[in-house]
């Protein structure tokens, strides 16, 4: 019993006074670890690994063998995605330098197809007012002058044409009305600054012609409703009064009152015969296209009325 009671006051005696073991422990002062401690440390493992990449070398192959099955093929999965980042970004910035060049390009082709179609209706409008201009000296006698087609049709058949010269201009009804390729009509209306062309497919057309041809039979072509869409003209004539085949030139005869003589109509494409044989229908294609036309030339007086003051002057005393 004595000894037992001695360990008990050894053990106590440990304790600080006034305290319990648990109390003791909790009021010990813990390790300081400072900035020198740790740069030491940090040194020490910076050392070893020296140490151990320098002086071991190859000869730690099972580091080399871990390093590789555990590092590389995270180094392999970034590669791969770095790889993969780049094209895509490669690919984006090509697809806008692209798309730019493609802007730019189809800027400059809408440019030059315009610039180009300027030209081609430049070049156009030249050879048809230089066609004009030759037209005016084969036909020098006459006194005329040009006008520029501004409206058409309702139906759009050309059968009607509407130019922006009128009466303040010096334009009269009745007169004639030439393009490049020959007789287009005549002036059926006059307001003051513009006036109505009805050309030769119109229904309510009638020229005085003749067949450009030793025969020189006299015909006449009128226009017709229902050839109006194929601009197509009509030649009614007797067979056994009138010498006609196909591919007959019809011009303007002398024995007209509206029109000069020798302008050319059109040609005879087709020829059918009457039932009766004693009529005969020849379909006639005008030479005067009348789509596309931009100006034309208008002959400013009436040869006939010309003709008839000439006459008069020559009967007066």
């Amino acid at each position: 019993m004595k000894k037992i009671h001695r360990t008990k006051l050894k053990w106590r005696s440990r304790l600080l006074p006034g305290t319990t073991p648990l109390q003791n422990i909790q009021d010990r002062v813990p390790l300081k670890v400072t900035t020198r401690h740790r740069l030491l440390i940090a040194g020490l493992f910076c050392l070893l690994c020296l140490f151990i990449t320098i002086i071991l070398g190859q000869s730690i192959e099972p580091f080399h063998t871990f390093y590789g099955s555990v590092a590389k093929p995270f180094q392999n999965a970034y590669l791969k995605v770095e790889d993969f980042l780049s094209d895509t970004w490669a690919t984006a910035k090509r697809l806008r330098s692209l798309e730019e060049e493609n802007r730019r390009l189809t800027e400059e082709l809408e440019y030059y197809v315009y610039e180009n179609t300027t030209l081609k209706t430049e070049v156009v409008q030249s050879e048809e007012i230089q066609a004009l201009y030759d037209l005016d000296h084969y036909y020098e006698a006459y006194p005329k002058t040009g006008a520029q087609i501004v409206g058409l049709s309702a139906n759009n058949w050309y059968e009607t044409l509407i130019i922006d010269k009128g009466s303040n201009d010096g334009i009269a009804k009745d007169m004639p009305v030439l393009v490049s390729g020959g007789l287009l009509g005549r002036i059926t209306h006059v307001y003051e600054n513009y006036s109505e062309i009805t050309t030769l497919i119109d229904a309510d057309s009638n020229v005085f012609g003749e067949i450009n041809r030793l025969s020189r039979s006299t015909v006449n072509v009128q226009g017709r409703d229902d050839l109006e869409k194929e601009k197509m003209c009509v030649i009614e004539y007797d067979p056994l009064e009138v010498d006609m085949v196909v591919g007959d030139e019809i011009v303007t005869s002398a024995l007209g009152d509206i029109y000069p003589p020798g302008i050319l109509i059109g040609t005879v494409t087709e020829i059918v015969e009457g039932e009766n044989g004693l009529s005969n229908t020849a379909y006639v294609m005008p030479k005067a296209d009348t789509k596309g036309l931009s100006y034309v030339l208008i002959i400013t007086e009436l040869w006939k009325d010309d003709m008839e003051a000439e006459l008069e002057e020559g009967m007066t005393p």
